[in-house]
């Protein structure tokens, strides 16, 4: 412990290449400036390394009144999140008027192209899962299928399954969890490293 401190006021080069920080260098950098936000009330979170087999994230607050939006995205992206590049986004939108649809949607956009992911999902209604004010997110990597060939992102509201996203972004790229909508406060987010 010791000698790792003194390296790091020495300015002796510091890597891990699975976490996201820059190396230290006898400067006092400690990783990149915080993203840009492009979306409404939108709140990001930086992964605090690449994303792997078996990680699993959960993000629980709790939505405004009269929500009529609530999302979540995990996005691609190296200094700033890549709005064009989302490998899995989650969107609840509530009656709050007639113009609203009560539904669930989830889709993938892979450069600038969106594609809804079907499933046994799209037969639920948001307000059957969020019957209050409180949202709970679950999330895990997993091999797709038998074969190395691809991965999968589990998805859990609450503590049950809600569906599965074959990811087409690349792990390594996946660097940014969002929040957006009608978001009173995030009150938890936790990591669980394989």
């Amino acid at each position: 412990m010791l000698k790792a401190c003194w390296d790091c006021i020495a300015g002796q080069r510091i890597q891990n290449e699975d976490i996201h920080t820059t190396q230290l260098n006898g400067s006092s950098q400690r990783a990149p400036p915080w993203p840009q936000t492009q979306l409404s009330n939108e709140i990001m979170f930086i992964l605090p390394k690449t994303l792997n087999v078996g990680d699993q994230i959960t993000v629980a607050g709790n939505m405004m009144s009269d929500p009529k939006t609530l999302m979540v995205s995990f996005l691609t992206g190296n200094m700033s999140p890549d709005y064009q590049n989302i490998a899995c986004q989650l969107e609840a939108t509530f009656p709050a008027n007639p113009t609203n649809p009560n539904r669930l949607l989830l889709k993938v956009i892979e450069n600038g192209y969106d594609e809804t992911v079907p499933g046994d999902y799209q037969t639920y209604l948001a307000t059957e899962l969020f019957t209050d004010l409180s949202f709970k997110f679950g999330f895990s990597v997993r091999v797709n299928g038998n074969s190395q060939s691809g991965y999968t992102l589990e998805i859990f509201i609450g503590e049950s399954y809600f569906e599965q996203v074959k990811l087409r972004h690349n792990l390594d790229d996946i660097r940014f969890l969002s929040l957006s909508g009608d978001i009173a406060k995030v009150d938890g987010l936790e990591f669980k490293f394989a």
